[in-house]
């Protein structure tokens, strides 16, 4: 799976949806609790007795999922449902996003069922229809995840609607190498010197993962503590900021005005809340979260190797945890499989210290100019099922995850992998805005090279890089708004 923001942005897309700002913003005066009764919602299953014999065509960009759709789903699906053949076009990355708007904009009906990321999840919405009847079990599908890209408010009726399901989702979460973690030894040492668990499953906050980072790296056990991504160059900050900042949002009730991941849309570096009067909800990186945040992302990466000589990035993070030089790494859970083996039969999984995670989602949408939407429901739904899910190396299902967990044909190890994604998929809310936010490029670029000059010593003043940061989002705002 790519990384979090590796999205790809169409440029073509912006001019034609600049309205739907508008839509955004006032999502603000909707409460999340609203967004997640509006998700139960389903209607019957549709049956294939009640379809004609058709063709629909799904089309996604080369990689794992279609992999995955080519070889397992429709071959089952097609099986399943004879009347119903199905059509796979794959672009490479580059193209992909492109090739849709250019058929969005032409107003084509030759695709029914199109892909789309976290990051082209605004230029998406409103060319999908809304999922709330398709028959989907929605109480079944990972809603941190789904929430994070699949959800669209609609001014017009008042209400959320899901336009887009949960294809996969890696999740960023906390890997820990057990050869250790399980040393009865240092699990006692360690307590007699910080007086809490080694067990990451007990931690509640970042401060526990510094202690630890400290315990490792002073007592020579390893030669640097937990790796963290930390490369602004290779837009690495993008995820793995956000997960420590979270945690500073989530308990701050003044900033996050009591929401789980600030407003739908806009994401955790704004208020939870905005003024009737707002272009846009106040921004929220030079309040205390940002600063605090900040600085404990500065004192975990003083526990890895220097970024200006050896960045961590996501590329490098697998083999770097391989050298055994770390306890462990913030990772995507899906990079396990770029982990050397002779570390990786080692490594357990657990939720970023709190109990959470940051979702890496991709939805599939039906196209509204889609002649064949019945039948593009049809495959939706049987995607989505436990059954096939349970196939799948991202399942988006709650059952398929247990009967992952419950296969004692699978090692251990892999099923209580298993077992801490589900966990901390049920509250990956560490998303940082689908709404304008991901159509400004240079907001991540403004606040990447902030803190990356804070985490090298280029500035020591958090406080007056936030500032400066805010200034520069403000300006940039006002004029995409304008």
């Amino acid at each position: 799976m790519s990384k979090r923001y590796n999205d790809g942005i169409s440029s073509k897309m912006i001019a034609g949806i600049i309205v739907i700002a508008i839509v955004v913003i006032v999502v603000g005066v909707v409460s999340y609790n609203y967004y997640r009764e509006s998700m139960k919602t389903t209607t019957a299953p549709i049956t294939n007795s009640s379809l004609q014999p058709q063709t629909i065509t799904v089309v996604m960009y080369s990689g794992g999922g279609a992999n995955f759709l080519n070889k397992t789903v429709i071959p089952m699906f097609e099986k399943e449902y004879p009347n119903i053949k199905v059509n796979l076009v794959t672009y490479p990355y580059s193209q992909y996003f492109s090739a849709v708007s250019t058929a969005f904009q032409a107003g084509s009906n030759q695709y029914d069922i199109v892909l789309y990321t976290h990051g082209t999840a605004y230029q998406f919405w409103p060319y999908l229809i809304p999922l709330n009847n398709s028959g989907i079990n929605q109480s079944d599908i990972l809603q941190g995840a789904e929430a994070d890209g699949g959800i669209y408010y609609n001014k017009t009726s008042n209400q959320y609607e899901i336009v887009g399901e949960l294809f996969g989702s890696s999740f960023y979460i906390f890997a820990y190498n057990t050869k250790l973690f399980n040393n009865t030894l240092l699990q006692q040492e360690f307590y007699n010197e910080y007086h809490f668990s080694l067990d990451p499953w007990t931690w509640n906050n970042w401060t526990q993962v510094i202690d630890a980072d400290q315990f490792f790296v002073s007592h020579n056990i390893t030669k640097y503590g937990f790796l963290i991504a930390d490369s602004a160059s290779d837009k690495d900050i993008d995820y793995s900021f956000p997960a420590v900042y979270y945690w500073f949002y989530e308990h701050n009730e003044t900033v996050n005005g009591g929401t789980s991941a600030g407003i739908p849309g806009w994401g955790i570096y704004f208020y939870g809340f905005m003024n009737s009067n707002s272009k846009y909800p106040q921004i929220a990186l030079n309040t205390s979260v940002g600063i605090e945040a900040l600085e404990t992302y500065k004192e975990l990466i003083s526990y890895e190797p220097n970024p200006l000589q050896l960045p961590i990035t996501y590329d490098n993070l697998p083999d770097i945890l391989g050298e055994n030089v770390s306890p462990g790494a913030f990772m995507w859970n899906s990079q396990i499989n770029a982990v050397p083996s002779n570390i990786s039969k080692y490594i357990a999984f657990a939720p970023l210290p709190g109990g959470y995670a940051e979702p890496g989602p991709t939805f599939l949408g039906i196209s509204k100019y889609s002649t064949h939407v019945k039948a593009a429901e049809l495959f939706l739904q049987f995607l989505t099922s436990p059954q096939v899910q349970v196939l799948s190396s991202v399942p988006v299902s709650k059952q398929a995850f247990n009967m992952l967990i419950s296969n004692k044909s699978l090692p251990l190890l892999v099923r209580e992998r298993y077992n801490a994604t589900l966990i901390a998929s049920q509250k990956a809310y560490a998303g940082v805005g689908t709404g304008v936010p991901s159509q400004i490029p240079t907001l991540s670029t403004y606040l990447d090279n902030g803190i990356f000059s804070y985490i090298t010593n280029q500035s020591n003043n958090a406080q007056e890089i936030m500032n400066s940061v805010v200034q520069k989002w403000i300006d940039a705002l006002n004029a995409y708004l304008s």
